[in-house]
């Protein structure tokens, strides 16, 4: 089963893909909603996705590649925080970031 390809200048594909948009921001805003939750994002963010650390193991291209690996997620929810609800996103960082 072949999955059908997105076509921009499709109208009801756009508005699928507006509609999904719109709900992940609503997942990301609960999670975000809580004090708790912004703790365990801000962890995997930072703690595992290590966004603000080298992922590069001298000498060992199996661990830079997981290290990298890991990054790239950690990147990819960082950027989806911060767009999809801004002042919760500075919430987040001024609980867990900046209190350090």
């Amino acid at each position: 089963m072949t999955t059908p390809l997105y076509d921009a200048n499709n109208p009801e594909h756009v508005r699928k893909a507006e509609l999904h948009q719109e709900d992940v921001d609503k997942d990301i805003e609960f999670i975000l909603s809580k004090e708790r939750g912004r703790r365990w994002l801000y962890g995997l963010i930072w703690g595992q996705g290590h966004i603000d650390l080298p992922s590069h193991v001298p000498g060992d291209v199996t661990s830079t590649a997981f290290n990298e690996g890991a990054r790239s997620l950690g990147v990819s929810l960082h950027e989806q925080v911060r767009v999809a609800s801004p002042k919760m996103y500075m919430k987040m960082l001024e609980e867990n970031h900046f209190n350090e």
